[in-house]
């Protein structure tokens, strides 16, 4: 090797890197894309319906933009490191996204100006102003063509980081049955707002369903699934996949259908006599209340046992290692808790008679399921506790009638 060839070398070192890489690419795309779809679209919409004044769409598309730039943000930097290109570690991307923060800042002042003019098209439609309106609608175009390439990048990135997820089996069967779940939830009852009374429209339904599948049941599974696969060795039955013997499957079964049984039995009393708590079945139908019983079931399992029980389970063997019972004690413990603190809400509305009663309810219904189900996942896998919450929640319905 000659020295030009060692000068020519060591010089395309030191030059900076002028392109910019996937993640980057991801990054800025999704803020920019984030602040014109909120900042612009969506003011748009409020004017056109007449929900904003027009003394008042230019500082409330300011606002919208800076949320919907900084949500953007936030998912282009999740894409960008889990969707890195094949070779590249982390600490690459996170140097590439910071490479790309030099072109950020000119491409987010450059967004902010057009979703001004996007916000604008219904006041320009009104006024009848036919070159204003060719410029709002040319910025339109422009927002149309930066949400289609952010969309084209976040799904070449989205394809990169599910070939590199090593859970995706059993994680995407995981979010599809969390979304069948909510979506089944919000059409046989609309959600109510955690603590209040208000309940949500059509549109904040399916807001809420995408809303809770992707930003909150997809993380967990996720999250869940990697700690599981860490311990393993640890919890020999908390497996997930299909039972090598069609005889362990029987058992499981059984075992959830009598655990199911004998939770609906503890429950049977306060729905009889002078109490008379409805059941689902008997407000719903015999039908939908089966359907209800597994979408809670799906819903909750996956958030309280796969994904809390699994990480208390893990930090309290880091506490305590040679000590697994206190262990499984505490996740079991949180997970109930978390559970009551989650169907606490509904019980002041049914209107029980006393502390005592008010208590014994919330043990029955609530305490004592709960443990079951954290015991069943640690003993038989997700797939039993699933099994029994349904079958609690459906029998009971059918035991009421």
């Amino acid at each position: 090797m000659t020295t030009a060839t060692i000068s020519n070398q060591a010089n395309a070192v030191r030059v900076p890197k002028r392109e910019i890489e996937l993640p980057a690419v991801v990054l800025i795309a999704w803020s920019v894309a984030g602040g014109l779809l909120l900042g612009g679209a969506s003011v748009a919409g409020l004017l056109a319906t007449d929900r904003l004044s027009a003394h008042a769409f230019l500082m409330m598309s300011v606002l919208l933009y800076m949320v919907g730039a900084g949500l953007g943000l936030v998912h282009g930097l999740a894409l960008g490191i889990f969707g890195r290109a094949e070779g590249t570690t982390p600490r690459q991307a996170a140097g590439q996204m910071a490479h790309g923060t030099i072109y950020l800042v000119p491409a987010l002042l450059l967004g902010w100006l057009t979703a001004g003019w996007v916000a604008a098209l219904p006041i320009a439609l009104h006024s009848h102003k036919i070159l204003a309106t060719g410029m709002l609608v040319f910025a339109w175009v422009i927002m149309a063509g930066t949400a289609a390439f952010a969309v084209s990048a976040g799904l070449d990135a989205a394809k990169l980081a599910y070939r590199r997820w090593p859970d995706r089996v059993p994680g995407t069967i995981g979010v599809v049955a969390t979304f069948l779940a909510l979506a089944v939830m919000v059409m046989v009852r609309r959600p109510q707002i955690w603590f209040t009374d208000i309940r949500l429209s059509g549109i904040g339904a399916v807001v809420f369903v995408f809303a809770a599948t992707f930003w909150f049941y997809g993380p967990i599974i996720t999250t869940g699934l990697a700690l599981l696969r860490r311990i393993r060795p640890l919890l020999p039955v908390a497996r997930l996949g299909t039972p090598r013997r069609w005889q362990d499957l029987l058992g499981r079964t059984g075992l959830a259908l009598a655990a199911g049984l004998g939770l609906a039995l503890l429950a049977v009393p306060f729905t009889e006599g002078v109490l008379g708590i409805p059941t689902e079945a008997a407000r719903l139908g015999v039908g939908p209340a089966v359907v209800l019983a597994l979408a809670d079931a799906i819903t909750g399992e996956l958030a309280l046992r796969l994904f809390l029980f699994t990480a208390v389970f893990v930090l309290a063997m880091r506490l305590v290692p040679p000590h697994r019972t206190w262990a499984v004690a505490a996740a079991v413990c949180i997970a109930t808790l978390a559970d009551m603190l989650i169907h606490w809400p509904a019980v002041p509305g049914l209107g029980l008679p006393g502390m005592a009663v008010t208590v014994s309810y919330v043990v029955a219904r609530m305490a004592i399921p709960a443990a079951v189900f954290g015991y069943l996942f640690y003993r038989r896998g997700l797939g039993t506790a699933i099994a029994a919450h349904a079958s609690a929640g459906a029998l009971l319905g059918l035991l009421a009638l």
